[in-house]
This record gives structure tokens, sequence and C-alpha cells, in this order.
């Protein structure tokens, strides 16, 4: 076995595709693309053929003894977003394990937009020139947009939006046919479905003269077409003004001059307009000055994810996860120095109590998460804020953590307050085992971290932790009266007990 080697298959709606890298090197060794239109079924709301699931599956069949011809055992297999809202994506997913062994990892619209934005941001990092300003990237697929924001070269915020090329088409065939004037219907369709675009920070413009650009990622038919238009083999990056003349073109562009003219794929035809409408209305949202295209792919983050976690690279993005959860806790005006204070505490309790979970570094983010958003539900209700809190983490975007990481630090924020999981075992026992006990590990934390601020008067800045045989002693530097805090650690304190076997208890000492 080469532990350097690394196989990632992906599959959705246009096909599968097998890439192996050389981890140490980042240089690609191998990579197959078998084309299979799934599109058709998913995006009419149909199971996907059985013919094509069998085409699917003969491929990663090929591709398993691509890997083992290369030695690689370290290979996984991830499915696109649109793939998995497929009428029969279980069945899809139970036969590529019966023919294959693997289990399929279906990506989250936000894995989508932070594993594609990964090389993007490292290209930011390393060129000043292009990183000043705002760039936009701009991450379109078959039925999702996702907008990444960085200024100067720094992940400011990502959102998603449900709309893509695909369900615009559908829409535009049937306006062509009972509407006068169907683009403009069309581009008020666009806007009702991008209206949140300027809520937050996403489309806040730092100045009326900051240099902002778009870079469009996943969109090879537009790139291709742009190439034919300008005549170009080259071009990096190209005005606005060159793109409005393009946009004005198309609109009455036949499909057989698409096809003969500007070397459009006939399958691409009807998804051309569509999606050059949509880059428009972003482009006008964005106030942008240029636009570029970028080769970036789902792959190179996911490639870049492993190169990480086995020791190969040290360009970790979990720094984007954070700021999301940072500013979801603004948007629900989640008071800053108590999160911040449990924030701290929180971490500082699971670096010191390692040798009793023995959870990892991916374990301490879904607890800095959970802490900085366990008061977010405070923002609808007091009463139960807990439950609203896991409410509103569970139905957000944020970008960088899987659907079953979501959930987790849902868990961990609804079990913070007065609730525990022993309390609520009917929603508990529906959790796998695994995730029970790691949920029950970091909510008996977190709870220990706001406990120690939970009258939000930053009594103790502090602490200090120190294992014996039968209890966690948590020194609080401070000179105040904690009596009130002592009063609430020991009532939080039972389920850390039952966690971990251990009475935690709290101490005072001279600040």
């Amino acid at each position: 076995m080469n532990k350097k080697y690394f196989g990632v298959m992906t599959v959705n709606v246009t096909g599968v595709e097998l890439l192996i890298v050389n981890l140490k090197t980042h240089k690609s060794l191998e990579k197959v693309v078998k084309e299979i239109n799934l599109g058709d079924d998913v995006y009419h709301q149909q199971p996907v053929r059985f013919e094509s699931v069998n085409k699917i599956v003969e491929a990663l069949t090929g591709f398993i003894q691509i890997l083992r011809d290369y030695g690689v055992e370290n290979y996984q297999l991830w499915g696109s977003q649109a793939l998995s809202q497929a009428l029969n994506a279980d069945f899809m997913a139970d036969q590529f394990f019966l023919h294959t062994g693997i289990e399929v990892r279906w990506l989250s619209m936000s894995d989508e937009a932070y594993y594609r934005n990964q090389n993007i941001s490292l290209e930011l990092k390393r060129d000043h020139e292009d990183s000043e300003g705002i760039a936009y990237l701009v991450g379109i697929t078959s039925g999702n947009t996702s907008v990444t924001r960085f200024d100067n070269g720094d992940f400011v915020t990502s959102t998603n939006f449900a709309i893509g090329p695909i369900k615009i088409s559908e829409d535009l065939e049937s306006l062509r046919q009972s509407a006068p004037n169907s683009i403009s219907v069309l581009n008020d369709y666009i806007d009702s479905k991008l209206k949140d675009f300027d809520i937050g920070i996403l489309g806040h413009v730092a100045s009326e003269k900051a240099n902002s650009q778009i870079i469009l990622l996943g969109t090879s038919p537009i790139k291709n077409l742009v190439t034919q238009y300008l005549k170009q083999e080259k071009k990096p990056a190209f005005s606005i003004a060159v793109f409005n003349d393009l946009v004005d073109d198309m609109v009455d562009a036949s499909d057989q001059y698409l096809i003969n003219q500007l070397q459009v794929n006939e399958d691409a035809v009807p998804l051309i307009l569509p999606e050059l409408l949509l880059i428009r209305r972003i482009i006008q949202l964005t106030s942008a000055r240029q636009i570029s295209f970028s080769d970036s792919e789902i792959v190179d983050g996911i490639v870049n994810d492993e190169e990480v976690a086995l020791g190969f690279s040290k360009h970790d993005f979990t720094d984007q996860i954070i700021t999301m959860a940072v500013n979801l806790a603004d948007h629900y005006d989640v008071e800053p120095i108590h999160r911040e204070l449990v924030t701290k505490f929180a971490r500082h309790l699971f670096i010191q109590l390692k040798p009793l979970h023995t959870l990892g570094k991916r374990e301490l983010v879904l607890l800095e998460i959970a802490a900085i958003l366990h008061d977010v539900g405070n923002y609808i209700g007091v009463h139960s804020h807990y439950l609203h809190s896991e409410y509103i983490i569970r139905h957000s975007d944020l970008i960088g953590l899987s659907s079953e990481e979501l959930e987790i630090v849902a868990a961990i924020a609804k079990y913070h307050s007065s609730t525990t999981p022993s309390e609520d075992l009917s929603h508990f026992s529906q959790i796998s085992a695994d995730n029970r006990r790691l949920i029950s590990k970091l909510a008996a934390i977190l709870r220990l971290a706001d406990a120690l601020d939970d009258d939000r008067q930053q009594n103790i800045k502090k602490i200090s932790v120190s294992i014996k045989s039968k209890s966690v002693v948590i020194s609080a530097y401070s000179n105040d009266n904690l009596a009130y805090e002592n009063w609430i650690f020991n009532s939080k304190s039972h389920f850390f007990q039952e966690t971990y076997g251990l009475k935690a208890i709290l101490k005072q000492r001279g600040g």
C-alpha cells in the first residue's frame, strides 16, 4: 500500500469521474471521466433509470480496478448534491455499495461550495495583486448557485441559492409560449430567487470605488462560449461591458448559431441563455467590474482535505467554517462578549480534558461552532431558547460542515442548557451510537463553559483544569463573589458526571 496515493471518485448528474493523486507532491497520476446523462431524470422529478444506474456501477467497478492497478487503498466515493435529490438516491447508494463495497458520501450545497472554493482561496492568498478588493466566487451547478465573498484575499461569507440553469431553462421554455416579453419575466423570476442577496455582508459593497471581480466556477460551457465569442484562446479576465454585449447577442441567437459558430455542445444549448442571465444579475448585485473563470473543482478541495488530514499539507480551511458560524451568530444578535468567553472556556476545557474524551481536531471545531451558536435561539425567544437554537442551526448553511456534522452541532447546542440527552430519549435514541457518545461528550463540556458566564457578567476570565482520580477540578480566577456561578455550575455539572464518570468541581482562586 502506498500511503501517498489517494483516489477520489465522484458521481453527478453528468456522469462519473476518477482522480488519483500523489498527496505528497500534489500531482495527478490518473484522471478518467465517463459521461452519463442523469440530469433528465433528476430535474424532471423522475427516478434515475435502472439502465443509467447500471452504467454508473460498471464505471465505478472499472475505476476500482484502476485503483488496484496503482496499489491505491485509500479512496472515497462522493455524490453531488443534485444527485442526492433523486427520487431513488437511496437505491443508487445501495447499488453502489453492493457492487463496489463503497459507501457514497453525499455532498450538500455548502460542501460543494467549500471544496470548490479552496484552490481559489489559495490563489488569492498567493497573488496579492489579484486579491486586492472584493472577489466573488460564483459556483453554478445544474440546480444551485453558491456565492462566496473574499475581501483582500480573506474569506468573508458564503451563501447558497436554489437556482440553476436547468430550472431557469424549463421556465424559459414555458414563458416563451405564453409571455410576450419572456426575458423580462425571467429576469423577475431570477430576482425572486436572489432576493436575499443584499441582506447582510454578502452584498455589502465597501465603497463605490472598491475593486470588485467575479470568478466563475464550474461553468465550462460558458467559458467555451466566451472563448469562441472573443476569438481568443486565453483570456484571463474581461470587462463587464464585453459580457453584457455577449448576453445581448445571445438573447436572439439561434440554436444553430450557437452550435455551428460558437461550438456549443447541442445538449448545453438550452442552458446557455439561462446561465448568462443568472450571471448578469449577480454582476449587477455585486457591482463587479470584471469577470474571469477558474478550473477549480470540488475534487480539488476533497484532495486538499485528505492532504491536511494525513499531514501532507498545512492548508487548513476550518477558519472559514468558524467565520460562517460567527456571521450566523451576528445575524441573530448573539451577545459577542459572552459568546467569545464561552467559546474560549469550551476550547480550553476540551484541550485539557483530552485524556478523558480522546477526541481530535475536527471534534474541537464542532464544539467551537456549537459554543458560538448555542444562544442563537434567543432571537426567537428566551424561553426554551435551546430548542430554537437547534432548529436554526439545523436549517442553516454552514460552509464546510457535512449534513451529519450540522445535526451534531445542533444537538450539542440543544443540550447546552437545561435539557440533557437522558431527558430526551425519544429523540436522542434515533441518533447513531457513535454520534450519541460524541454529542454527550461535547455537550457536557459546553454546559460547564456556559455555566462559568451564565449571568453574562464576565466575573471569570481565566480557568485552569486538573484531572483527579474521582473528579475534575476547574479553578476559576476571580476576585468577585462567585456564589451565582457556583450554584449554576453545580446544577449544570451533573450531566458531565453522567458522561465522564467524574464529578466536576469549581474552585475559586484570586484573580
